[in-house]
């Protein structure tokens, strides 16, 4: 008997309270930046970029080149909360340069040069800020604008330099942080995102300090993966990174540069305020996964982490069949890929 009910549709029963992974498809869906928010947000930012082409033309300057970047270019955006502003990353990239830093124009220069071609753009005036130009919209959004100049490294690689108020030109390469996450959604799946933007939600949710590049490139290193089991995916996960921080409380970019700690400047108190709410996070899954078997109870504790965008689930036993039925597929896309 026990051999034929592991052999049931070819797949292995798990056993346990059931799943709450569709609930979780669900809140991933709910929490995804919508239609309409992406057009508000990219008419917004084409209308910047046909604004300092046409700056740069007029002052004989080449037209730059642009690249969306950060979480809307990796698709791990996620709607904000109400009263909280969304961050769109636009990268400026300077045309017309040799490879010789000396050539270059000063950081502090280009900052000019891009700030004066927005000016007036929106009722706020933009911010001038050691990484880049910021342009506040009233519709609660604003657009990061980087300045790069693309040269070489010392061991004589092409890599982008940032403009940085204060610091100069410092190596920084977007592009490559980009095309880095996507190698592990290449190996591992769309699951890969769909953990991102769940503590991603979680952070928002939650008030907890931690920059969404940590979250992302944590998640990469510790992620894991129980098919078809998003809850039981993030719980595991999530005790990864607890694992892992517990033992070196470090987040390494994995591009250029490669030394550069997400958290060096983060003072105990606040890496403690991390764990714990990473804790709290592990220890709230963990009840509504394992120990509720009635899908309201386990949503009613969801939403202590989450808020109220997890979707309430029926006051009834969780479906244990659930746990071998994967995402709705339309054609060959995931119906849950941002």
């Amino acid at each position: 008997m026990l051999a034929e009910i592991l052999n049931f549709q070819g797949t292995s029963p798990i056993w346990g309270m059931g799943s709450l992974s569709k609930l979780f498809l669900d809140f991933h869906d709910e929490n995804s930046l919508t239609k309409t928010y992406k057009e508000k947000i990219t008419k917004g930012r084409d209308a910047l970029r046909n604004k300092i082409g046409n700056k740069f033309e007029e002052k004989g300057r080449k037209k730059p080149q642009h690249c969306t970047q950060g979480s809307y270019a990796m698709k791990t955006a996620i709607m904000p909360l109400d009263g909280d502003e969304f961050d769109l990353d636009n990268g400026v990239y300077l045309r017309g340069y040799s490879t010789d830093q000396d050539d270059w124009p000063a950081a502090q220069t280009v900052h000019t040069w891009v700030k004066e071609a927005v000016e007036k753009h929106t009722s706020n005036s933009p911010i001038d800020k050691n990484t880049c130009i910021r342009v506040v919209y009233e519709d609660k959004y604003h657009i990061d604008l980087p300045i790069y100049i693309m040269g070489e490294n010392s061991a004589g690689d092409s890599i982008a330099y940032l403009a940085h108020k204060s610091k100069g030109w410092i190596e920084s390469d977007p592009k490559a942080f980009t095309a880095w996450f996507q190698g592990y959604v290449n190996e591992n799946g769309q699951e890969i995102r769909r953990m991102v933007k769940y503590l991603k939600a979680w952070k928002d949710y939650k008030n907890i300090d931690i920059k969404g590049m940590a979250i992302t490139i944590l998640v990469c290193n510790n992620f894991s993966v129980t098919e078809k089991r998003d809850d039981l995916s993030l719980l595991d996960t999530v005790t990864n990174i607890i694992d892992s921080l517990e033992d070196s409380f470090h987040c390494y970019k994995p591009v250029t540069p490669t030394d550069e700690d997400l958290f060096a400047d983060v003072s105990e108190t606040s890496k403690n305020e991390i764990l714990k709410g990473l804790n709290n996070l592990k220890k709230k899954l963990d009840a509504a996964i394992n120990e509720k078997s009635n899908e309201k109870d386990a949503t009613d504790i969801l939403q202590k982490v989450f808020g109220e965008r997890f979707p309430t689930g029926e006051d009834a036993d969780k479906d244990i069949a659930e746990s071998t039925a994967g995402p709705i597929k339309l054609g060959n896309e995931d119906k849950h890929f941002a």
